[in-house]
C-alpha cells in the first residue's frame, strides 16, 4: 500500500530501545520483524528509530512522534527488570491514558511460549489520538505480543480518532473476528451465531456468521433479514442460559441450522490493599477466568507490578459489583477495613473474604456488629479465607485463597481428594 492510499489511522512508527543497537554492536532483529509484521497487516511504517536505554531520550522521541501525528507507535526493548530497562516508565510519562487490557493480552500470549513473559513490564496507552505499545526486546517475544493485538488495533485506532460507531456499517471495515475481540476486551457479553447446515437453497451459506449483543446485531449477517432477526431474538436467551444452543431458521427458499455460542464476561475479582499476597492473586486469577481489580487508596503502596497485573482503582465506588463478583481483603491493618467489608457485605457479591487470624480480624467483626450488620450478613464473610494448605509464604497464601475461590465457583467443599 502506498503512502497516498494508507488511511491516516494506519500510520505507524517502530522504536527500538537498545544500548547495543544504538551503539552499532547489535543487529536490530526485533525492530525489523515488528516493522515487517505491521507492513503485512496494512500499516504504513513511515518511521524506524533507534534510541539507547535513556529515559529522557525515549520520552522525547515518543512525544515527537505523537506531535508528528503518527497514529501507532510500537517500541521494542527495555521492558524487563534490568536496571536500564526504563521503557515502561518513559511511556507512562508520555501517555495520558493507559490501556491495561492490551498489555495484559500481550503478556498472556507470551506465557504460551515461555514463563519469562511474566517478567515483561510493557504498558500500552494513548496520548491524544496516538496509541503506544511496549513490546519485549526479543524478536520472538515482540512478534508474538504484536500478533496478539492485531485483531483489535484497527478498532482501537478508530476509537482514538473519534470514530465511535459500532456494527456492520462502521467505517473501519473490520472483520467479525476483530469486532468479537474488541467487544470481549471491553467486557461485553455477546453471542456469535454461525450457520452450520442448510437445506434447500436459503440465502445463507454454511460458515456465515453474525455477532449479536443483548440489544441487536453488531457485525456480520446470516444472509437475510429473516435469519438475522431470528438470531437477534434468540441472543438474549442464550446469554441468560449461559450455554451454547442450536436453532433452525426457516425461509421460503429453505432452512438453516445455526450454532449460537455465548461469550460471557469474566467474573470480577476485587482485591483490596496492595500487599505481596494481593500481587499474586492479581497475577494468577486471570488464568483462572477472573477479571482482577486492585482497590488501594494509598497510592504510595502501588507498584508498577500491581498496575501490570490488574486495573487499579482508589475506591470500591469505582467498581460495579454484581452477583458473580468475588472480593478478598488482604490487609487487616489497612485503614477503614470494617467500612469496606461492610460495603461488600451489603453488595450482591458472591464471595467475600478477609485475610487474617481470628485474633486480628475479631475487632473488625465487632465493629461490623456495631455498624448494624446482622449475624446472617456476617456469615457471608470468609475469615480466615482460603483452603487449608498449611500456607505460609505470600505465594502459598494466594494459592490457598484462589483454591477457595474455585471451590466456591464450583460449589465444592474444597476438601482433600483422597478423603472423599
Amino acid at each position: 500500500m502506498s503512502e497516498t492510499q494508507v488511511e491516516p489511522q494506519r500510520t505507524a512508527a517502530v522504536v527500538t530501545v537498545s544500548d547495543g543497537v544504538a551503539q552499532g554492536v547489535r543487529v536490530d532483529a526485533s525492530g525489523g520483524a515488528v516493522a515487517a509484521l505491521l507492513g503485512r497487516s496494512g500499516f504504513d511504517v513511515g518511521r524506524r528509530d533507534v534510541v539507547p536505554d535513556e529515559r529522557d531520550q525515549i520520552e522525547a522521541l515518543l512525544r515527537s512522534l505523537a506531535a508528528d501525528g503518527v497514529r501507532l507507535v510500537v517500541t521494542t526493548g527495555g521492558t524487563g527488570l534490568g536496571p536500564r530497562d526504563v521503557t515502561p516508565e518513559a511511556t507512562r510519562a508520555v501517555i495520558d491514558r493507559e490501556a491495561p487490557g492490551l498489555a495484559e493480552e500481550m503478556r498472556a500470549s507470551g506465557r504460551g511460549s515461555t514463563p519469562m513473559a511474566a517478567l515483561s513490564r510493557g504498558v500500552a496507552g494513548s496520548l491524544g489520538s496516538t496509541l503506544f505499545l511496549n513490546l519485549p526486546g526479543s524478536e520472538r517475544g515482540a512478534v508474538e505480543s504484536l500478533s496478539a493485538l492485531l485483531p483489535v488495533l484497527p478498532h482501537a485506532l478508530d476509537l482514538l480518532a473519534g470514530q465511535t460507531a459500532h456494527g456492520p456499517s462502521k467505517p473501519s471495515g473490520g472483520t467479525i473476528e476483530e469486532e468479537l475481540a474488541t467487544r470481549r476486551a471491553a467486557g461485553e457479553e455477546v453471542v456469535l451465531a454461525t450457520a452450520v447446515r442448510t437445506e434447500g437453497d436459503p440465502p445463507c451459506r454454511v460458515g456465515q456468521k453474525i455477532l449479536l449483543g443483548r440489544s441487536g446485531a453488531l457485525a456480520g449477517t446470516l444472509g437475510c433479514a429473516e435469519f438475522d432477526d431470528a438470531a437477534v431474538s434468540d441472543a438474549p436467551r442464550v446469554l441468560e442460559a449461559r450455554m451454547p444452543a442450536s436453532r433452525t431458521y426457516t425461509h421460503d427458499l429453505g432452512t438453516v441450522e445455526v450454532f449460537l455460542e455465548p461469550f460471557l464476561r469474566r467474573p470480577m475479582l476485587i482485591v483490596v490493599s496492595a500487599t505481596p499476597v494481593a500481587l499474586n492473586l492479581l497475577r494468577w486469577s486471570r488464568d483462572l477466568g477472573f477479571d482482577p481489580v486492585l482497590v488501594e487508596p494509598r497510592s504510595e503502596r502501588i507498584t508498577a507490578q500491581h498496575r501490570a497485573a490488574a486495573r487499579v482503582v482508589a475506591s470500591l465506588d469505582e467498581v460495579s459489583v454484581d452477583s458473580e463478583t468475588a472480593a478478598v481483603h488482604t490487609d487487616h491493618d489497612a485503614p477503614r477495613v470494617a467500612e469496606s467489608v461492610a460495603a461488600l457485605t451489603r453488595s450482591p457479591a458472591r464471595f467475600i473474604g478477609v485475610m487474617g487470624s481470628t485474633r486480628h480480624v475479631g475487632p473488625h467483626m465487632e465493629r461490623l456488629r456495631e455498624m448494624g450488620l446482622s449475624e446472617q450478613e456476617l456469615a457471608r464473610i470468609h475469615t480466615p479465607v482460603g483452603i487449608d494448605l498449611g500456607a505460609r509464604t505470600a505465594e502459598e497464601i494466594a494459592l490457598s485463597i484462589l483454591a477457595g475461590l474455585v471451590a466456591d465457583r464450583r460449589s465444592a467443599g474444597g476438601g482433600w481428594l483422597d478423603r472423599r
